[in-house]
């Protein structure tokens, strides 16, 4: 499976990568963005009027590995018995698209 993260609490960055190595999931790719309705209400003068709607965090963090189910719910347990719950706080996202094949040289 391929892992898309959508993390929206950047306090958890280190405890999430941390837990991702643990689950085996290893060579993630770690991309930082802003938000949509953030970068809109913010950077364009026609929306400013809608600043007070935006309800989202105006940053947010894509991590995205192959991985196994199995590893992303033991990551999201361990996570979980750390005090942390990622997804019942909404603090972040994923998910899981099949792949077909994985094209990797020999190390």
């Amino acid at each position: 499976m391929f892992m898309i993260m959508h993390l929206m609490a950047e306090k958890y960055m280190d405890d999430v990568m941390m837990a991702l190595l643990e689950s085996g999931i290893e060579n993630t790719l770690v991309l930082s963005g802003e938000n949509l309705s953030h970068k809109l209400t913010y950077d364009m003068p026609i929306f400013a009027g809608f600043r007070n709607l935006n309800h989202g965090h105006g940053y947010g963090k894509l991590i995205a590995g192959i991985a196994s189910k199995d590893q992303v719910d033991f990551a999201l347990e361990e996570l979980k018995s750390s005090g942390i719950d990622l997804i019942g706080k909404q603090f972040a996202e994923i998910v899981l698209l099949p792949v077909e094949h994985i094209y990797r040289g020999e190390t």
